[in-house]
């Protein structure tokens, strides 16, 4: 009869076991699951590589920095000085302030020049690349479009490269590869002109590329280095 009874409880009491552990069960690790997460380490300005796809492009965007990013007055003075080397000093603070978060030496301006105009090469390819794939565009207008697409993936290349040329106080390789990044809008542009009849749709976008990289040209002159 004993025997009976302890059966019965033991039945009973098996499934409220079950529960009660399974209530109370956690991840061994669970508690220092987040102190052990790697942290997330930003790039920096030494490459303008990015790990993000290219997007398609958007509606454009005005480049004039909003007041909450407008460099600080000694800031500004600086960069308003080091612009004033160039042919475009307004375009040149207007692509260069929202960049801006730190040093003003010529050298650190002219790296942000770059990476200006490596955004811009960016949203060009990112345009480019969009009217190649319409179905609308004809097979010559593709023609060119390629020919720009390889010019402007030259011209971020050339920027990779001048910066180690920076990094090794290489002014002949800088100032070479630089003047070649005023070319490549102009092959573009030269793609679509040698076609009768044909109007380049980057005529705009290849201004900027052109106005930047002669900024940058414009500003390396004016270096001293050490």
């Amino acid at each position: 009869m004993e025997l009976n009874k302890f059966i019965l409880l033991l039945l009973i009491s098996s499934p409220l076991l079950s529960f009660s552990a399974e209530a109370i069960c956690v991840p061994r690790n669970a508690s220092n699951h987040e102190a052990t997460r790697p942290a997330v380490v930003l790039g920096t300005a030494s490459s303008f590589s990015s790990a993000a796809p290219t997007q398609a492009p958007s509606p454009p965007v005005s480049r004039e920095p909003s007041p909450s990013i407008l460099p600080s007055p000694s800031n500004s003075y600086a960069l308003t000085k080091i612009c004033g080397f160039t042919d475009h000093p307004a375009e040149c603070i207007a692509a260069i302030s929202p960049f801006l978060t730190g040093k003003t030496d010529p050298i650190s301006v002219l790296k942000l020049g770059m990476q200006a105009l490596h955004q811009i090469f960016e949203e060009a390819i990112a345009v480019a690349t969009k009217l190649n794939k319409d179905p609308s565009s004809s097979a010559v207008v593709k023609d060119s479009l390629d020919t720009c697409l390889d010019s402007f993936d030259s011209g971020m290349s050339d920027l990779e490269d001048a910066l180690l040329a920076i990094s090794s106080h290489d002014i002949g390789r800088l100032s070479t590869l630089l003047s070649a990044t005023i070319t490549y809008p102009d092959t573009c542009e030269d793609a679509f002109s040698e076609q009768p009849g044909l109007v380049s749709p980057l005529k705009e976008m290849n201004r900027k590329l052109t106005t930047m990289a002669s900024i940058n040209l414009a500003i390396s002159a004016s270096l001293h280095w050490i």
